[in-house]
């Protein structure tokens, strides 16, 4: 009989965490019973139940805190839990980490499963989030089996903030399918956007405080290239904000906000150099995306990125939250063809040696395999 896995994670709209829970249950079908638990109306729900796997949705579970909507969530996933004779609960993200692992405890299921994808008391954040948030994942970290760190970054941070013990702590970086990016046609993204003789810059990700999309647009306009766009892929609270900064600064004809795109891969493949100008971050799946597109990357120095990104190698790491640094960067990949084709071909193998999902998969079983076990 297989074991019965749940995967439980806040928010069901795409994103970094979304993929992996995606990415997990797809490839364990055959080998657990696995279901996916989150919060209403996201894409993830749609991806999963493509494969036949089921999904509950907890309409109460949301990322804001909220203690009469985190009351009833923490009531919602109690009852699916005592109804499930699950042998496994993951959780991902930390309002579902904090009540997914409260909850497993209480109905004693014997293998409870936390995965950061970034702390939320990580770099860039203000004091007292920072202090909370470590205050609460301390007290959680009391129901955990363990906890799986996605960086060596996050794991250190994780001790340093005194959240767990060591022994606690496993590191699991995210993995990619190679698979899209090897047959994406970049050519009709090109068309569509009219970029054909265009350099393109581009970044994915939620248009957030996170991201910082604001400074790559800060960073463009010192720049001022006119053989080179913007492509942002991504939707988010600054959405408004940014459409403001490009209709303020003239910049309408060369920055393009694609809003949410449903095929990365070709974009990444349409692209010229890939940028994600991020306040804080865990491990970046886009990152890991846009190697595997053989894109040079320049990334800020936050969370895990260095893991990702050989500065000097495979892209070139600057400070958070500096435009200059940041516009410097891309200028010399933007004048110098030859060292954005080596820095893209190194990423792209750097990513197939150490980040694809098969890989990450087969890390995840090992661990739940072993804890099962145990």
């Amino acid at each position: 009989m297989k074991p019965n896995v749940c995967q439980l994670i806040t928010l069901s709209e795409w994103g970094g965490a979304q993929h992996v829970v995606y990415e997990l249950v797809r490839h364990f079908k055959g080998e657990f019973a696995c279901m996916v638990a989150c919060g209403p109306r996201g894409e993830l729900i749609e991806r999963v139940r493509s494969h036949s796997i089921p999904v509950t949705v907890i309409p109460a579970l949301r990322r804001n805190l909220n203690p009469w909507l985190d009351a009833a969530a923490l009531g919602q996933i109690l009852r699916l839990l005592q109804n499930g004779n699950f042998s496994i609960v993951h959780c991902h993200s930390s309002k579902a980490g904090i009540l997914g692992r409260l909850a497993a405890h209480i109905t004693g299921v014997p293998v409870v499963l936390f995965t950061a994808h970034g702390w939320a008391f990580t770099e860039g954040r203000s004091y007292w989030k920072r202090w909370l948030a470590a205050l609460l994942e301390r007290i959680a970290s009391r129901w955990s089996t363990k906890i799986v760190c996605v960086s060596h970054y996050d794991r250190e941070l994780a001790l340093r903030f005194k959240v767990t013990q060591p022994k606690r702590l496993v590191v699991i970086h995210n993995g990619i399918d190679p698979s899209p990016f090897a047959r994406a046609d970049g050519s009709t993204v090109r068309q569509e956007f009219g970029l054909v003789e265009d350099l393109v810059i581009t970044t994915v990700g939620r248009l957030a405080v996170q991201k910082d999309p604001l400074t790559l647009l800060r960073a463009y306009r010192i720049l001022d290239p006119r053989n080179a766009k913007v492509v942002i892929a991504g939707d988010g609270p600054l959405r408004k904000s940014v459409e403001q900064y490009v209709n303020r600064n003239m910049l309408r004809n060369r920055v393009l906000l694609a809003g949410t795109f449903h095929n990365v891969p070709a974009l990444l493949v349409a692209s010229d150099i890939f940028v994600l100008a991020s306040r804080w971050e865990g491990l970046p799946l886009t990152i890991i995306e846009a190697m595997m597109a053989g894109l040079p990357v320049v990334a800020t120095g936050v969370g895990g990125v260095a893991e990702l990104v050989e500065h000097g190698v495979t892209g070139i790491i600057v400070p958070p939250g500096n435009p200059e640094a940041l516009a410097e960067a891309i200028r010399q990949l933007l004048e110098d063809a030859d060292l954005r084709r080596r820095m893209g071909q190194a990423g792209r193998q750097r990513a197939l040696e150490r980040f694809t999902v098969n890989r990450m998969v087969a890390e995840v079983k090992t661990l739940y395999t072993s804890l099962l076990a145990g």
